[in-house]
């Protein structure tokens, strides 16, 4: 806005700037609706002074607001592409110098509100077409992509935009009309082109991203093709489908060598196969190769936190802000927690004294009942004997159980539950997360193992705990866990001690053997 106007945006504070932007969605409503100019600038003359009070008690007088308006009405309605004029504006022109002024004075144009002609609002084109396309219906958005009128300069952004605040049929049906004829497109068409994937796949469209992504494949022309398997390189990654994904980025390497986006997309691809110090050394290598104006901020950032902190970064990565940050509190109350109160006793297991059954105490077992609803999902149909195919980190369903082991740390008294715990991270940790194995598995083994003892120290008498019985086959299990984890760490005497344990309290027990032919 020009200074003179006295609505300059920088001198503007956040409520005015927030009445200003709630005022222009409202007016572009209103075009649209109107798609009169008169009846634009007479509803402008109307409504202008209730929406916008706190900007136009800045200006120094009636006849300044009312040259204002007037001429901000005109530029706002100039600036709008009409959908009944085939997204083009229909311009109103600016009044000769002598005519009379059209707010209505009765003065010449010269003498009333032609001085703000030239201090009216400057509107940019990336906003109109934003505000359009959040205003208009879904057919009139795939009207608008198809009119060829968007700048393709600014069609990505915006429905990248559109995407971004949850409407991704409006973002796709905005830029699926400018892939009609893809051998005509360029590296001006690579947000267009990542919008239209992403598209499809925020729609659950597989079928139609896949076939989508195949023909333009064949059509695009490099290096906006690169920008394809690029996006391809992503989609596999996500499907756990590795070997292609490394193959879509090779394509894109060779459809366009000096792509910046290929940096962090090797290191996203390295991540994603858990090869956390292979990241981050290539992470550095990308951030001292790359000048920050190659990359968007974002990327330049991720490069420089996975070199910084590779591990950090490849749990935010997988899981998510939250659960990485409720791993790190269940690893610092671990560090810090007390010995396990002594909440198990053990009863007789048959005839011979030395054999014994662990029995939680009622607190115990009303926290196991609750974890188990929280950790396990319900059956989809509860008479099937059939498991349900299910993931404990799964985004939202760890944030459950990590949750309730944080709002609860008491049931880490359970060896039921830390059986289930321990055995879910060892997985991640065999998987791809090797630097829990200490900080946060090795804890939890060790709090079993400590409770077992406990319970036995109690009872000197029971030297045996029979697996067929529960929860002696969580506790038995937690000792196989442990002493597969010492051995993994090179830990062989720790490893021994805790299979000698494990056949002394069930000589039957079953892994036993394996165990101690790997060590």
């Amino acid at each position: 806005m020009d200074m003179d106007s006295g609505l300059d945006e920088e001198q503007m504070d956040e409520a005015q700037y927030e009445e200003l932007s709630s005022f222009l969605r409202r007016a572009v409503s209103e075009v649209l609706r109107l798609e009169d100019g008169p009846a634009f600038q007479a509803w402008i003359r109307e409504e202008a002074p209730r929406l916008l009070p706190d900007l136009l008690v800045r200006l120094p007088d009636e006849q300044a607001r009312r040259g204002f308006l007037l001429e901000f009405g005109r530029s706002l309605w100039n600036s709008i592409p009409l959908p009944a004029n085939g997204f083009r504006p229909r311009p109103i022109p600016e009044p000769e110098r002598n005519d009379p002024c059209p707010c209505g004075s009765g003065k010449k144009y010269k003498k009333c509100c032609a001085p703000w002609s030239e201090g009216a609002p400057e509107l940019d084109a990336e906003g109109i077409w934003m505000l359009m396309a959040e205003e208009l219906p879904l057919e009139q958005v795939e009207a608008m992509g198809a009119s060829g009128r968007v700048p393709r300069s600014i069609l990505g952004i915006i429905a990248t935009s559109l995407l971004d605040h949850g409407d991704p049929q409006k973002a796709l049906a905005l830029v699926r009309p400018l892939f009609e004829k893809p051998e005509r497109l360029d590296e001006r068409d690579a947000a267009s082109l990542n919008t239209l994937l992403e598209a499809y796949d925020a729609l659950d469209l597989q079928e139609e991203h896949w076939a989508e992504a195949e023909r333009l494949a064949g059509a695009l022309r490099p290096p906006l093709r690169a920008v394809l398997w690029e996006s391809l390189a992503r989609s596999y990654a996500v499907e756990g489908e590795m070997e292609e994904a490394w193959k879509s980025l090779e394509r894109a390497r060779q459809d366009d060598p000096e792509s910046p986006a290929l940096g962090p997309l090797e290191v996203s691809l390295l991540l994603a196969e858990g090869k956390t110090a292979e990241a981050g050394e290539r992470a550095r290598y990308w951030r001292s190769r790359l000048r920050e104006d190659e990359l968007s901020e974002q990327g330049f950032e991720f490069l420089a936190r996975v070199g910084e902190s590779p591990e950090e970064t490849q749990l935010r990565f997988s899981f998510g802000d939250e659960v990485t940050e409720q791993i790190h509190q269940l690893e610092e109350w671990l560090a810090r927690a007390e010995p396990a109160a002594i909440l198990y006793g053990v009863e007789a297991a048959g005839d011979d004294p030395a054999e014994g059954r662990l029995v939680a105490a009622g607190p115990l077992r009303e926290l196991e009942a609750a974890f188990e609803a929280v950790f396990y999902p319900p059956l989809a149909d509860p008479e099937s004997e059939e498991d349900e195919d299910w993931d404990p980190w799964d985004e939202d369903r760890a944030e459950q159980w990590l949750g309730f082991l944080l709002e609860h740390p008491q049931a880490l008294d359970s060896v039921d539950i830390l059986e289930d715990v321990a055995h879910t991270v060892s997985e991640i940790v065999l998987d791809r997360y090797g630097f829990l194995d200490r900080p946060l598995l090795r804890p939890l083994l060790d709090r079993g193992l400590a409770v077992v003892r406990q319970a036995l120290a109690a009872h000197p008498g029971v030297t045996r705990l029979p697996g067929e019985l529960e929860p002696n086959g969580s506790a038995l299990a937690l000792i196989v866990a442990a002493a597969a984890q010492a051995h993994r760490l090179g830990e062989t005497d720790r490893a021994r001690e805790r299979l000698e344990w494990l056949r002394a309290l069930e000589p039957h027990s079953l892994g036993v053997e394996e165990e101690e032919e790997e060590i």
